[in-house]
């Protein structure tokens, strides 16, 4: 790489590379998502410079995304190819099969694209992927956002640091400017290629691009707008923090996945802190469900801040939802499971819903059965478990049955028979 002496030569001084690409310290190997454009091609050189400036050995793979969508598509991946391979880099060219969306085409290409990398690193043993996203990316995912009418969590747009996709994701270039990304490739002499959907205004993220240039043009700056997301992303990590520590002191679950606490935890708390709380524990009571939009958890808070707590028939996120007295009771909805049995030979494990974790042991003699408890009645519980007959039966019959022919093994978390083991997995605090 060229010593340069321009405007662009901080980026490549050892201090602030050492900074952005620290998380490399730790790791001493990643993978680098690289489309071809300005800004990864940038990041490809300046990871290369950094592990080229390092006594430790720093493993970088490169995996570049060919979706099929462009006939340039396939040249571009040689070229990214072919600038990995020139700077001692393996390179991974990464192709779906099938890949043809009629609508949603940007999203689906995003999700088809992590899918894939996060594939590829899983075999390469990887687990840490840099992204080139840049300050002007964070500007517009803000906006983008904030038409959609997002909360703290939506606003704090994207973090430096975040899990998703089953990675961890890094982005050291998220307070870089695209422009000087831009340069920095020109300047360089670095061969890079722009996608021409960058420019197609039936996407809302390139709307909203040329939509900054004009905001910028009356003051409203990119670093500005990032600035704000970060204190935004400071503010809701503060918020849930609080939300946890309350959840985990005053919220219980059953040993059948029934959240429960008291209606008082909701008065006494500021509104944001209650609606987080309800949020969490509709996760950890829905299971595998579809999460509920935030909108209806809102209005489900104020439907419960009212009082109103002899509630029948409310239900949301696939939980039903029941005043009992201060007691409110948050349970899965059993109409809502698959009703399919599942059998489970010696040896096995088994996720039941998202919500129960039940392993037979290797040594049992015969296969188990495991369906949802949705045919159990009042009678046949008490007489298995006579002590807990304050546990709502709606959330009994969506727990899982485990039997061996009649014998009933386990109901929820209660084991009541050999060889069977059942845990929840959710959730901080158990009744017992």
């Amino acid at each position: 790489m060229l010593n340069i002496e321009n405007k662009y030569e901080y980026l490549t001084e050892p201090d602030f590379l050492n900074f952005i690409f620290a998380p490399l310290f730790e790791t001493q190997k990643a993978a680098l998502a690289v489309s071809g454009g300005p800004d990864s091609m940038a990041l490809l050189h300046l990871a290369a410079l950094f592990a080229k400036g390092q006594e430790q050995e720093i493993e970088l793979t490169v995996l570049t995304v060919d979706h099929g969508l462009r006939a340039a598509a396939a040249d571009e991946a040689k070229m990214v190819e072919q600038a990995a391979k020139a700077l001692g880099l393996d390179c991974h060219v990464l192709r779906p099969t099938d890949f043809d969306p009629q609508s949603r085409i940007q999203q689906s290409a995003r999700e088809v694209r992590y899918q894939l990398m996060q594939q590829k690193m899983q075999e390469l043993g990887l687990s840490q992927l840099f992204t080139a996203h840049h300050l002007d990316d964070q500007a517009e995912t803000f906006f983008m956002r904030l038409a959609r009418g997002s909360g703290l969590t939506g606003l704090g747009a994207m973090g430096r640091n975040s899990v998703g996709f089953g990675l961890d994701i890094v982005r050291p270039l998220l307070d870089l400017p695209k422009s000087d990304l831009v340069g920095f490739a020109q300047i360089e002499g670095i061969q890079y290629v722009q996608d021409p959907s960058n420019n197609d205004e039936k996407f809302e993220r390139v709307r909203w691009r040329q939509a900054l240039n004009g905001l910028q043009r009356i003051g409203l700056q990119a670093k500005n707008i990032a600035l704000s997301a970060r204190r935004l992303r400071r503010a809701e990590a503060a918020l849930s923090r609080i939300a946890e520590t309350a959840y985990g002191e005053r919220f219980f679950i059953d040993p059948f996945g029934c959240v429960l606490f008291d209606h008082a935890v909701l008065v006494a708390e500021p509104a944001e802190i209650s609606i987080r709380l309800l949020a969490r524990a509709l996760d950890d009571a829905g299971g595998a469900s579809p999460a509920p939009e935030f909108a209806k958890i809102e209005a489900l808070y104020d439907v419960l801040s009212m009082g109103k707590l002899h509630l029948r028939g409310q239900t949301l996120g696939g939980c039903g939802i029941r005043g009992h007295g201060d007691l409110i009771q948050v349970f899965r909805e059993v109409g809502r499971l698959d009703d399919q049995t599942v059998t489970l030979s010696p040896g096995e494990e088994l996720n039941w819903d998202q919500r129960f974790r039940i392993l037979l042991a290797a040594d049992a003699s015969d296969v188990v059965q495991v369906r949802a408890a949705s045919s159990i009645t009042r009678a046949q519980f008490d007489k298995l478990l006579p002590d807990m007959n304050f546990v709502p039966m709606d959330a009994v019959r969506a727990a899982p049955l485990v039997t061996s022919g009649d014998k009933i093994l386990a109901l929820g978390e209660h084991v009541l028979g050999p060889n069977i083991d059942v845990f929840r997995i959710f959730g901080p605090n158990a009744l017992t």
